[in-house]
């Protein structure tokens, strides 16, 4: 996910991995075939069939701190942030040219305006 400000400037930019089984001793993108090569990650994380995921990303608006009639407070310096998400798979885990997008939106996000993301 990655959040730009109206003037292309990027302020935010995360990842979130899903990946069913660890990779070989714990590293790489080899999958491990045993439990003897399976060290390390131990959580189940991929997304199941038909599954919905929600996810929560706290994005943190550019501001300044100015000084107003002897008060100190914060100015937002854009109100209007552009979010873009996608979703990628990755089938060798890492971005080789087998890579393929299943799903991708772009939405601009209003402080002034109340919004949802579904």
């Amino acid at each position: 996910m990655t959040a730009t400000t109206a003037d292309d400037k990027e302020i935010y930019n995360k990842q979130k991995i899903y990946m069913p089984f660890p990779g070989r001793m714990g590293q790489g993108k080899e999958m491990g075939r045993g439990p003897y090569e399976k060290s390390g990650l131990l959580r189940e994380t991929s997304i199941p069939p038909l599954a919905t995921v929600h996810e929560t990303f706290e994005i943190t608006y550019p501001f300044e701190d100015v000084e107003l009639a002897g008060a100190k407070t914060r100015e937002l310096l854009n109100d209007e942030l552009n979010v873009k998400v996608t979703l990628w798979y990755l089938p060798f885990g890492e971005f080789d040219g087998y890579e393929v997008i299943f799903f991708e939106e772009e939405k601009k996000l209003d402080l002034k305006t109340e919004w949802v993301w579904r």
